[in-house]
C-alpha cells in the first residue's frame, strides 16, 4: 500500500473536521451494506464539506444536484477506477486504512445476532413449560425479526447476557404460574432469581415478567380485567396477586405533614390532619393508602422534599410561617406511598401544584424526572434552577472525577428534558450544591416565593 497517499489523508482527517465528516459518512455507508456503492448521495453540512468532498474524490467525482444546494452526488466507483489506475489501492481500502476503522456488514451482522438470539431463545424453550415456554418461543419470532427491548439487549450486551436474562425471565414466568401459596414478592424473587432485588416493582424485569404472566397464563388477564382498573401498574400487582404473590406493603411508607383527610371503606381517617394541629409529620402506609381516596386537602401546594433534614426544616418553617401546605418526604427516590398519595393529592383537587425539592446535582435532577414519571403528574421543580444554583455555587462541593462525563451522557440522551438547563450549569461550575445549604438562604428569607 502507498503509505505516502495513507499518511497524507491522516493528517488531513487528524485537522480537518470537514473531511472527517465525509470520509465518515461514506464509511458508515459501506458499513451499512457491507460494500462501497458505486455511487451516493451526500447531504453536507456546509460549503467546507462539500469542497472536502472534491478534494478527496476530485471534482469529476462530485456533483451537486442542484444549483446553490450542499447535497452532492458522488461518484466513488469513478474515484476508486481513477486510484486504481495510478497504481493505488482501491477507495476502500484507503478510506479504512486512513481512518483507523475496519470494514463490516452491519444488516449481515444484524442477521446473524437476530438468528442467534432465536436459537437460544427456542433452546431455552425446550427447559421450560407453561407461560415460560410460550414466552420464549413467541420471544424468539419478535428477535428473529430485530424487535423489542430484549433483542436490544443483545445487541448492545451480547448473546450471553441476553441468554442469562432470559433464562432468569423464564424461571420468575414458571415460579409464578406453578405457585400455590401467599408469597412476598421479595421471596419470591430470592427463590427464582437467587436475589431479592432481581424483580422489584416498576423496574424492566418486573414488567417483563408480570407483562407475560398476563399474556401467556389462562385465565389470568381475564381476572384481573373484572377489577376494572385502568391503571398499568395496578394491573400489573392484581395480575401476581391472583397468583398468590404480594408486595410487603408495611415498611413502604411516607412521612407527611399538612392538612389531609382520607376515607376508605365509608370510614374518615384524619391522622394526617390531627397531627398537624398538633405541628407533627405522621407516616402513612402504602396499605393505608390502598383503596383509599383524599377527601379533604387544604393546601396551597403539594411539594415533596428529597432530604430528611431539609424535610424537618421546611416543617418548621410552615409551623411559624401559617402558610397551609402539604409536605411529603421522598428519601431520595420516592417510594409508591409517596408516588400514591401524589396521585390521589391530585385527584381530589386537579388544581393544586405539585413540586419537588432536592439537590442541585445529577441524581437530584434525575430524583424528579422518576417521580414524574412514575406519577405521570407535572411535577415542577423549586429551588432546582440555574439562578438558585448561581446564587449557592460558591458554596458548593468539587463533582467527583468522571461525574462531568456522567452528566455529558445524560445531556447527550434527553437534552430537552426538565432540568437540563440546571445540569449545564453543574457541569460547567464542576460543583454540586446541597440541598441544605439552598434550604438555610430560602426558608430565612422568608419561606417560599
Amino acid at each position: 500500500m502507498n503509505r505516502k497517499l495513507i499518511e497524507t489523508l491522516q493528517a488531513q482527517l487528524a485537522a480537518d473536521r470537514a473531511m472527517q465528516a465525509v470520509v465518515t459518512a461514506i464509511l458508515d455507508r459501506c458499513d451499512r451494506y457491507g460494500a462501497m456503492p458505486a455511487r451516493m448521495t451526500l447531504p453536507c453540512g456546509s460549503p467546507e464539506e462539500q469542497d472536502a468532498a472534491v478534494r478527496l474524490l476530485s471534482a469529476a467525482a462530485v456533483r451537486p444536484l442542484a444549483d446553490n444546494s450542499l447535497t452532492v452526488r458522488l461518484d466513488l466507483a469513478r474515484a476508486d477506477t481513477h486510484l486504481r489506475a495510478e497504481g493505488w489501492p482501491g477507495l476502500a481500502e484507503v478510506l479504512y486504512t486512513a481512518s483507523g476503522r475496519g470494514p463490516r456488514n452491519l444488516r449481515a451482522e444484524a442477521e446473524k445476532l437476530a438468528k442467534d438470539a432465536s436459537e437460544r431463545a427456542i433452546a431455552l424453550a425446550e427447559r421450560h413449560v407453561g407461560a415460560a415456554r410460550s414466552f420464549l418461543l413467541d420471544l424468539s419470532k419478535r428477535v428473529e425479526e430485530h424487535r423489542g427491548e430484549l433483542y436490544e439487549l443483545a445487541r448492545s450486551q451480547g448473546l450471553s447476557c441476553l441468554e442469562d436474562e432470559l433464562e432468569l425471565l423464564a424461571s420468575c414466568i414458571e415460579l409464578a404460574e406453578q405457585n400455590d401459596q401467599p408469597l412476598r414478592l421479595a421471596n419470591f424473587s430470592r427463590r427464582a432469581a437467587n436475589s431479592t432485588k432481581a424483580v422489584r416493582p416498576g423496574d424492566r424485569r418486573y414488567t417483563h415478567v408480570v407483562d407475560a404472566l398476563l399474556d401467556y397464563v389462562p385465565g389470568l388477564a381475564e381476572r384481573v380485567a373484572v377489577e376494572d382498573s385502568a391503571d398499568l401498574g395496578d394491573r400489573r400487582r392484581l395480575a401476581l396477586e391472583c397468583l398468590n404473590i404480594f408486595r410487603n406493603e408495611t415498611p413502604i411508607d411516607v412521612l407527611c405533614y399538612g392538612h389531609l383527610v382520607l376515607e376508605k371503606r365509608g370510614r374518615r381517617l384524619e391522622t394526617a390532619a390531627v397531627h398537624r394541629q398538633l405541628g407533627e409529620p405522621v407516616r402513612l402506609l402504602l396499605l393505608h393508602l390502598r383503596d383509599a381516596q383524599v377527601v379533604e386537602a387544604r393546601a396551597e401546594r403539594v411539594i415533596s422534599i428529597e432530604n430528611e433534614t431539609t424535610f424537618n426544616d421546611y416543617v418548621d418553617w410552615l409551623r411559624t410561617s401559617g402558610r397551609e401546605e402539604i409536605a411529603l418526604l421522598s428519601e431520595g427516590q420516592a417510594n409508591w406511598a409517596v408516588v400514591r398519595l401524589l396521585r390521589m393529592l391530585k385527584t381530589a383537587n386537579p388544581s393544586l401544584p405539585l413540586q419537588h425539592w432536592g439537590d442541585l446535582d445529577r441524581f437530584g435532577v434525575l430524583i424528579l424526572r422518576s417521580l414524574r414519571r412514575r406519577s405521570c403528574l407535572p411535577i415542577e421543580p423549586l429551588w432546582m434552577d440555574v439562578a438558585t444554583f448561581e446564587r449557592h455555587v460558591a458554596a458548593g462541593i468539587p463533582l467527583v472525577e468522571g461525574e462531568r462525563e456522567e452528566i455529558a451522557r445524560l445531556l447527550l440522551a434527553s437534552p430537552d428534558d426538565i432540568g437540563g438547563d440546571l445540569l449545564r450549569a453543574i457541569r460547567s461550575a464542576g460543583r454540586w450544591v446541597e440541598q441544605e445549604t439552598v434550604a438555610e438562604d430560602a426558608l430565612d428569607l422568608g419561606g417560599p416565593r
